[in-house]
């Protein structure tokens, strides 16, 4: 049986992992999951692009996302030699197919070097908070064995 000075500390870490870190590690997944889907947008609109510079002469149709992915519409694109591109913060830029392409490169390795960096580093830094209270845990229980 725990004394109960060990058993309150037993409490508080578990209640710490439980109400705090595992919280912030679901969070940090979200967040760096969120940034790896960006990331993978805007390489797909990179690629459409491409085969739009390559070979689309004429309208061109497609889906328009208009409320945030869960509402899309058919449309023409009557003029494919520029495109609107979201850029952040709500805005977006109208663009020569190129200077889409030079866009969104640039922004995919701001994404990856700045942002999905910075966020895989704070994950990984909560799940080894989590993995040392762990840690801390069993060795409380190892104490109260002996």
């Amino acid at each position: 049986m725990m004394s109960d000075p060990l058993q309150g500390k037993v409490a508080e870490y578990s209640s710490f992992i439980t109400n705090t870190l595992q919280p912030k590690l679901q969070l940090a997944v979200k967040d760096r999951e969120e940034t790896e889907a960006e990331i993978c947008e805007y390489a797909q609109l990179r690629n459409k692009l491409q085969w739009i510079e390559t070979g689309a002469d004429g309208p061109i149709n497609t889906l328009v996302d208009i409320s945030h992915q869960t509402i899309y519409c058919n449309a023409t694109i009557s003029n494919p030699r520029t495109v609107y591109v979201h850029i952040g913060f709500g805005f977006h830029v109208e663009f020569t197919i190129q200077e889409a392409i030079s866009f969104i490169d640039k922004r995919i390795l701001y994404l990856q070097n700045n942002v999905l960096k910075h966020r895989v580093e704070v994950a990984m830094g909560i799940a080894d908070d989590v993995e040392k209270a762990l840690e801390l845990l069993e060795e409380f229980k190892e104490a109260d064995e002996d």
